[in-house]
């Protein structure tokens, strides 16, 4: 049973002087179990033009109750 679900947005911030990726991360935690991945997608572009970040990829993590 899906108990929680988490979003997760993965951002870039450019590279630091080895060339390396810089990456910052933004949780939303407390997503209600019953929104739909398409409604998570809505919210995801809806925010990314308010972050001063390139979105590189946004994550939904679930919860479940095995017991």
């Amino acid at each position: 049973m899906l108990i929680d679900s988490r979003l997760v947005l993965l951002f870039s911030n450019g590279v630091d002087e080895d060339g390396k990726d810089i990456q910052k991360t933004k949780s939303f935690n407390n997503i209600k179990p019953t929104a739909t991945d398409e409604q998570l997608t809505a919210v995801v572009n809806a925010l990314t033009p308010l972050q001063e970040w390139t979105l590189m990829k946004a994550d939904r993590t679930n919860l479940h109750s095995l017991v």
